[in-house]
Order: structure tokens, then C-alpha cells, then sequence
């Protein structure tokens, strides 16, 4: 247990207490784990088939990203927890919005306007480009498992043990976090932007946006477009100048290469 974090076995309750006014999330009951594997897989186990479950592991040795990559806290220094929810939630605005949710709860703790957004819904260090936070979102047997790593007590020996070269946690920029409040604060901004508008939303992840003016390589169709990104719409199209001109690149269908 990190020394700022409220004892473990308090945080099913909890949890439990800060979902149940949570009407669009739908939560009703949490499952708190000492470690698990994957905490997708073990949140689609205890869930049973039924959406309204909060899984959440201290330490989490299995853990996946995006597009096949390696999300670990081996170490149990971070967040690592997985929501089942109703698939009749829009699955583009889910993940905007919890990209949006997850950064501004993390600016909360401290690092402020510091805290960006890397398309789709990775939260970065604007000034190191390392990564603070991962969102992950997979159907499964009806269900949707919206998959969240946020790293909180981790220093810089710990991510040469762990073999993650770009990341960053929230205490080395100099916040203090207590991983239950944190939880509780990612819960209830991602229950108020899902009732946003979804200009108002698109408006606050643009506010966060750090690609735009960069020159980046995205994959569609199985082919590599490298050029300086000129605008995101988040949910619908990405337009790249190349060499060969504007890139009109459908954001549902077309992946960052990340350099680092």
C-alpha cells in the first residue's frame, strides 16, 4: 500500500457509495482486487453478463492497451480499473469522454494545464510527451469494458524495472494522490461529461489536443501516412498534410504510430 492511499479494504464500499447516484455509468457494484492479471478480464468474470460492475485491481501484472500493447503495474503504484457498462452508450463519445474525464482529474491533483490529450484518448505530459494515462475500450458478450491505467506513485527507477521507456506518473510532476480519491474523481467528471453536448465535449478534448501542428505517422488500411497534422475532428476524421497533399484519414479506422 502507498503511504497516501487510503486502506484497501474501504474502497469497495466506497466506490459503491460515490456510483450509486451515477445514472448514465449505470454502476451499482464494485469488486476490489489485491492483484489480477487483466483487469478487463477479470471485470467480464465477476460481471457475469450484467453491465453496473467497477473492477478494480491494486496491482495488475497482465494488463493491455491499445492495439496489442503492454499496460503493467506490476508494482501496484497506479490505477488500474475496468468499468462494464450498457453498450447503448455511444462508444465514440465514451471515449472521448473518458479521455477528457481521466485528464482533468489528473490536472486536478496538480500538474494543471500541463496535462494534454494525445489522439484518441491517451493523457500526456505536455512537455515530455510521456504518458500519464491509458483508456482502453473492448465489447465483449454484449458489454462494454471500458479499461483505464493511470499512473500515480511511480518514480524513475520504477520504470526501468517495468521497461516503460514514455511514461510518467502524476508524483513525479509533483502531485500527491490518494488512488480511492482519484477513482472517485474519474467517476463522477466521466458521469458529467457523457451529459455534455458533444460540441461542448469535442470543445474541452481540442483544449487538451496535443497532436494538432505536429508532424506525425498515422496507419489506415494498412498502409503509413507521415505529415503534420493540420486538424482532429476526435471522433470522425483526422486531416494530415503530406507531401501528396491533405490526408482525409477516418478516425475509427486509423492508429497513431507512437515514435517513443
Amino acid at each position: 500500500m502507498n503511504e497516501s492511499d487510503t486502506p484497501l479494504h474501504l474502497w469497495a464500499d466506497a466506490v459503491e457509495e460515490i456510483s450509486a447516484p451515477l445514472e448514465v455509468l449505470g454502476l451499482s457494484r464494485a469488486v476490489v482486487l489485491a492483484e489480477t492479471g487483466s483487469t478487463q478480464d477479470a471485470a467480464a468474470g465477476h460481471a457475469a453478463g450484467e453491465a453496473g460492475l467497477v473492477c478494480i485491481a491494486a496491482r495488475q501484472t497482465g494488463g493491455r492497451g491499445r492495439l496489442g500493447r503492454v499496460w503493467a503495474d506490476d508494482l501496484g503504484k497506479g490505477i488500474s480499473m475496468t468499468l462494464v457498462l450498457r453498450t447503448q452508450i455511444d462508444g465514440p463519445k465514451l471515449s472521448l469522454a473518458a479521455g477528457v474525464a481521466v485528464a482533468d482529474a489528473c490536472a486536478e491533483v496538480g500538474p494543471g494545464p500541463r496535462v494534454g490529450l494525445r489522439w484518441p484518448n491517451d493523457v500526456v505530459d505536455r512537455p515530455s510527451r510521456a504518458k500519464i494515462a491509458g483508456i482502453l475500450i473492448e465489447q465483449r458478450d454484449n458489454l462494454t469494458l471500458l479499461g483505464i491505467g493511470i499512473n500515480t506513485h511511480q518514480d524513475s527507477d520504477d520504470w526501468h524495472t517495468t521497461k516503460q521507456t514514455s511514461a510518467v506518473s502524476l508524483h513525479q510532476l509533483g502531485a500527491r494522490v490518494d488512488r480511492l480519491a482519484m477513482i472517485k474523481s474519474v467517476l463522477v467528471n466521466l458521469e458529467a461529461k457523457l451529459g455534455d453536448e458533444p460540441k461542448a465535449l469535442a470543445d474541452q478534448w481540442h483544449t487538451r489536443d496535443t497532436l494538432t501542428g505536429t508532424s506525425q505517422t498515422f496507419e489506415h488500411n494498412g498502409k503509413r501516412i507521415t505529415g503534420l497534422v493540420e486538424s482532429i475532428d476526435p471522433t470522425n476524421t483526422l486531416i494530415v498534410r503530406t507531401t501528396a497533399g491533405l490526408q482525409r484519414l477516418p478516425a475509427a479506422s486509423t492508429s497513431l504510430i507512437h515514435t517513443a
